[in-house]
């Protein structure tokens, strides 16, 4: 990703899909703080999937979910 505030590129994650679960996990920083990260994608049908976005300050023992997404593929 890129920061839309300053143009530099966001930390990398790693992870991967298991059948219709992404998990995707990185360091980062919130406020000149370390934080984890957590992305996991979901599909939900062949048209639909659902994004969330989590951060973690104690190394990942707890999540705070910060941001969903449902993307739906429209038919043309």
């Amino acid at each position: 990703f890129v920061n839309k505030r300053d143009g530099l590129l966001t930390p990398a994650v790693y992870g991967g899909f298991r059948g219709d679960v992404g998990e995707f996990y990185g360091d980062d920083q919130l406020g000149g703080r370390p934080i984890k990260v957590r992305f996991l994608v979901f599909r939900q049908g062949s048209h639909t999937a659902r994004f969330e976005q989590a951060f973690s300050d104690d190394g990942g023992t707890t999540w705070e979910t910060n941001w969903v997404a449902v993307d739906r593929r429209i038919r043309g």
